[in-house]
């Protein structure tokens, strides 16, 4: 039974690609952070988000827990594909939130269950609320974000020109919830993160 009360962590749920693109995908972060110093997508495990860092209401994981198992029962696995890079001022990534050139249905109505199973959980005090629940959402797998400047984008697209940059689609059956710890959650977090994975769902196509 989970009982920890933590007020200083946050938590996040992640989609977990297959093997094979969490690999091509790790070969890239470490490659950019040997070649150009960025350390902040190699600090996570290769993912794209369903719901962002949220800071937890006092009390035991296992009420959340059970929102979130709610959630998982039901939901099907369904096919996710890429369509090239997701560029912002914060960083590069792997779009994989559109299916024949428009919002992929299954990802978003996850998404948003996901995103009710937790609000009643998410303190008021929660510092990533405008940077999550504030903004479009749009599923893709981070290359570089945070530590790269938008200067930079240009060198590390040509870069990332010989990388084993995957495109293949991908079913979409395994789902993280993690918690994460920093020193500095109100400065340069990702410079301290460590996570912790408290549990993990591996959906099967319902009869």
């Amino acid at each position: 039974m989970t009982t920890t009360e933590l007020t200083r962590s946050r938590f996040a749920v992640y989609l977990i690609p297959p093997y094979k693109i969490a690999r091509d995908v790790a070969e890239i972060h470490y490659m950019l952070r040997k070649q150009f110093g960025f350390i902040a997508a190699d600090q996570f495990q290769v993912h794209a988000t369903i719901k962002g860092f949220f800071k937890k209401t006092p009390g035991p994981l296992d009420p959340l827990i059970e929102h979130l198992d709610a959630v998982f029962a039901v939901q099907r696995p369904f096919a996710v594909h890429f369509s090239g890079f997701r560029i912002d001022q914060i960083g590069i990534g792997l779009n994989i939130s559109r299916l024949d050139n428009a919002p992929n249905p299954e990802m978003m109505a996850l998404r948003q269950r996901v995103v009710d199973a937790v609000r009643p959980f998410i303190a008021p005090d929660c510092d990533f609320v405008a940077a999550d629940l504030g903004q479009p959402f749009e599923a893709h797998i981070t290359l570089a974000f945070r530590d790269i400047s938008p200067s930079m984008h240009e060198a590390v697209l040509d870069y990332l020109r010989e990388a084993p940059l995957p495109t293949e689609p991908f079913i979409a059956d395994t789902f993280h919830f993690l918690e994460f710890f920093s020193r500095d959650w109100e400065g340069d977090w990702e410079q301290t993160l460590t996570w912790r994975l408290i549990k993990w769902w591996r959906l099967e196509e319902k009869g």
